[in-house]
Protein backbone atom coordinates (compact mmCIF):
# COMPACT_ATOMS: atom_id res chain seq x y z
CA UNK A 1 0.00 0.00 0.00
CA UNK A 2 1.67 3.23 -1.09
CA UNK A 3 1.49 6.55 0.67
CA UNK A 4 -0.28 8.36 -2.17
CA UNK A 5 -3.06 5.77 -2.17
CA UNK A 6 -3.42 6.32 1.60
CA UNK A 7 -3.52 10.09 1.02
CA UNK A 8 -6.57 9.77 -1.22
CA UNK A 9 -8.46 7.97 1.55
CA UNK A 10 -7.11 9.93 4.51
CA UNK A 11 -8.78 12.87 6.23
CA UNK A 12 -7.19 14.92 9.02
CA UNK A 13 -9.79 16.75 11.10
CA UNK A 14 -10.49 18.17 14.53
CA UNK A 15 -11.74 15.52 16.94
CA UNK A 16 -15.25 15.51 18.36
CA UNK A 17 -16.78 13.99 21.49
CA UNK A 18 -17.83 10.83 19.65
CA UNK A 19 -14.15 10.11 18.98
CA UNK A 20 -13.46 9.66 22.71
CA UNK A 21 -13.07 5.84 22.60
CA UNK A 22 -10.56 6.02 19.73
CA UNK A 23 -8.77 8.97 21.31
CA UNK A 24 -8.45 7.10 24.60
CA UNK A 25 -7.09 3.98 22.89
CA UNK A 26 -4.51 5.89 20.87
CA UNK A 27 -3.48 8.35 23.61
CA UNK A 28 -2.91 5.40 25.93
CA UNK A 29 -0.62 3.85 23.28
CA UNK A 30 1.21 7.17 22.86
CA UNK A 31 1.96 7.34 26.58
CA UNK A 32 4.06 4.21 26.49
CA UNK A 33 2.53 2.90 29.70
CA UNK A 34 2.37 6.15 31.68
CA UNK A 35 -1.42 6.21 31.93
CA UNK A 36 -1.55 2.64 33.21
CA UNK A 37 1.18 3.52 35.69
CA UNK A 38 -0.70 6.56 37.01
CA UNK A 39 -4.27 5.21 36.88
CA UNK A 40 -4.03 1.44 37.45
CA UNK A 41 -6.36 0.26 40.18
CA UNK A 42 -7.91 3.65 40.95
CA UNK A 43 -11.26 2.53 39.55
CA UNK A 44 -11.39 -1.28 39.79
CA UNK A 45 -12.53 -2.97 36.61
CA UNK A 46 -11.62 -0.06 34.32
CA UNK A 47 -8.56 0.10 32.08
CA UNK A 48 -6.49 3.25 31.81
CA UNK A 49 -8.03 3.97 28.40
CA UNK A 50 -11.55 3.60 29.80
CA UNK A 51 -10.67 6.02 32.59
CA UNK A 52 -9.46 8.60 30.06
CA UNK A 53 -12.70 8.53 28.05
CA UNK A 54 -14.89 10.86 30.17
CA UNK A 55 -12.29 13.61 30.07
CA UNK A 56 -11.81 13.18 26.35
CA UNK A 57 -15.56 13.35 25.74
CA UNK A 58 -15.72 16.58 27.76
CA UNK A 59 -15.46 20.11 26.39
CA UNK A 60 -12.95 21.64 28.81
CA UNK A 61 -9.50 20.95 30.22
CA UNK A 62 -6.25 19.73 28.73
CA UNK A 63 -7.61 16.21 28.15
CA UNK A 64 -10.69 17.31 26.16
CA UNK A 65 -11.20 16.11 22.59
CA UNK A 66 -11.10 19.80 21.69
CA UNK A 67 -7.31 19.60 22.03
CA UNK A 68 -7.07 16.73 19.50
CA UNK A 69 -6.87 16.13 15.80
CA UNK A 70 -7.52 12.74 14.24
CA UNK A 71 -6.53 10.88 11.12
CA UNK A 72 -9.52 9.14 9.57
CA UNK A 73 -8.88 6.42 6.98
CA UNK A 74 -11.95 5.20 5.10
CA UNK A 75 -14.08 6.63 7.91
CA UNK A 76 -12.16 4.92 10.72
CA UNK A 77 -9.93 6.79 13.20
CA UNK A 78 -6.39 5.42 12.88
CA UNK A 79 -4.30 8.22 14.40
CA UNK A 80 -4.39 11.07 16.87
CA UNK A 81 -2.45 14.16 17.81
CA UNK A 82 -3.21 15.87 21.11
CA UNK A 83 -1.72 18.95 22.71
CA UNK A 84 -2.18 22.28 24.44
CA UNK A 85 -0.20 25.24 25.80
CA UNK A 86 2.61 23.93 28.03
CA UNK A 87 1.69 26.51 30.65
CA UNK A 88 -1.55 24.64 31.32
CA UNK A 89 0.54 21.96 33.05
CA UNK A 90 1.28 24.46 35.85
CA UNK A 91 -2.36 24.29 36.94
CA UNK A 92 -2.99 20.54 36.54
CA UNK A 93 -4.59 18.93 39.60
CA UNK A 94 -2.93 15.63 40.49
CA UNK A 95 -4.60 15.33 43.90
CA UNK A 96 -6.66 12.34 42.79
CA UNK A 97 -3.57 10.30 41.90
CA UNK A 98 -1.42 8.26 44.30
CA UNK A 99 1.31 10.61 45.63
CA UNK A 100 4.07 8.03 45.12
CA UNK A 101 3.19 7.72 41.42
CA UNK A 102 3.11 11.50 40.96
CA UNK A 103 6.47 11.77 42.73
CA UNK A 104 7.92 9.10 40.43
CA UNK A 105 7.00 11.28 37.42
CA UNK A 106 8.09 14.58 39.01
CA UNK A 107 11.07 15.10 36.68
CA UNK A 108 8.65 15.23 33.73
CA UNK A 109 6.83 18.30 35.08
CA UNK A 110 10.16 19.94 35.94
CA UNK A 111 11.55 19.44 32.41
CA UNK A 112 9.37 21.62 30.21
CA UNK A 113 9.75 24.66 27.93
CA UNK A 114 7.22 27.08 29.39
CA UNK A 115 5.57 29.25 26.76
CA UNK A 116 5.66 26.55 24.08
CA UNK A 117 2.78 24.50 22.65
CA UNK A 118 3.04 20.96 24.02
CA UNK A 119 2.43 17.82 21.96
CA UNK A 120 1.19 15.46 24.66
CA UNK A 121 0.33 12.56 22.36
CA UNK A 122 0.92 11.35 18.81
CA UNK A 123 -0.08 7.83 17.83
CA UNK A 124 -0.99 5.86 14.73
CA UNK A 125 -2.44 2.35 14.76
CA UNK A 126 0.45 -0.12 14.32
CA UNK A 127 -0.90 -1.56 11.06
CA UNK A 128 -1.11 1.92 9.50
CA UNK A 129 2.38 3.15 10.37
CA UNK A 130 5.07 4.16 7.85
CA UNK A 131 2.55 5.63 5.42
CA UNK A 132 3.10 9.27 6.34
CA UNK A 133 0.07 9.56 8.63
CA UNK A 134 2.09 10.78 11.62
CA UNK A 135 3.62 13.51 9.46
CA UNK A 136 0.18 14.65 8.33
CA UNK A 137 -1.01 14.76 11.95
CA UNK A 138 2.05 16.78 12.94
CA UNK A 139 1.31 19.24 10.12
CA UNK A 140 -2.18 19.74 11.55
CA UNK A 141 -0.68 20.22 15.01
CA UNK A 142 1.89 22.80 13.85
CA UNK A 143 -0.85 24.82 12.18
CA UNK A 144 -2.97 24.73 15.33
CA UNK A 145 0.00 25.98 17.37
CA UNK A 146 0.70 28.78 14.87
CA UNK A 147 -2.96 29.81 14.86
CA UNK A 148 -2.75 30.04 18.65
CA UNK A 149 0.19 32.44 18.38
CA UNK A 150 2.94 30.01 19.35
CA UNK A 151 6.41 30.10 17.78
CA UNK A 152 7.52 26.62 18.88
CA UNK A 153 6.22 23.19 19.83
CA UNK A 154 7.72 20.77 22.34
CA UNK A 155 7.20 17.16 23.33
CA UNK A 156 8.49 14.43 25.60
CA UNK A 157 9.57 11.09 24.13
CA UNK A 158 10.88 8.05 25.97
CA UNK A 159 14.62 7.76 25.43
CA UNK A 160 14.27 4.09 24.44
CA UNK A 161 11.60 4.78 21.78
CA UNK A 162 13.95 4.87 18.79
CA UNK A 163 11.27 4.97 16.03
CA UNK A 164 9.58 8.00 17.60
CA UNK A 165 12.90 9.75 18.16
CA UNK A 166 13.82 9.24 14.50
CA UNK A 167 10.44 10.58 13.39
CA UNK A 168 10.78 13.72 15.49
CA UNK A 169 14.40 14.32 14.48
CA UNK A 170 13.31 14.05 10.84
CA UNK A 171 10.66 16.70 11.56
CA UNK A 172 13.31 19.09 12.86
CA UNK A 173 12.91 18.56 16.61
CA UNK A 174 16.04 18.92 18.72
CA UNK A 175 16.75 17.60 22.21
CA UNK A 176 16.77 20.38 24.80
CA UNK A 177 16.44 18.46 28.07
CA UNK A 178 16.06 15.10 29.73
CA UNK A 179 13.78 14.05 32.60
CA UNK A 180 15.36 11.41 34.82
CA UNK A 181 12.32 9.19 35.31
CA UNK A 182 13.49 6.02 37.04
CA UNK A 183 12.76 2.54 35.69
CA UNK A 184 9.74 0.92 37.33
CA UNK A 185 8.22 -2.55 36.77
CA UNK A 186 5.01 -0.90 35.53
CA UNK A 187 6.87 1.78 33.59
CA UNK A 188 9.78 -0.16 32.09
CA UNK A 189 11.66 2.52 30.16
CA UNK A 190 15.41 3.00 30.18
CA UNK A 191 17.06 6.43 29.99
CA UNK A 192 14.17 8.59 31.11
CA UNK A 193 12.23 10.99 28.89
CA UNK A 194 13.69 13.45 26.38
CA UNK A 195 12.30 16.97 25.90
CA UNK A 196 12.44 18.02 22.25
CA UNK A 197 11.61 21.34 20.56
CA UNK A 198 10.82 22.49 17.05
CA UNK A 199 10.47 26.13 16.04
CA UNK A 200 7.59 26.95 13.71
Amino acid sequence: MTSHIIDDRLRIRAADADDAPDLARLIDIAGGGVYGFLLDGLMPGLTAAEMLMPGLAGRSGSLSHRQSGVAELDGRVVGVTHGYPTDWIRTEDYSGLPPDRVAHMAAFSETLDWGSYFLSALAVDPEQRRHGIAGRLLGWFYERARTGGFDRVTLHVWADNDPARRLYAGEGFEEIGRADIPWHPRLPHQGGSILMRRYL
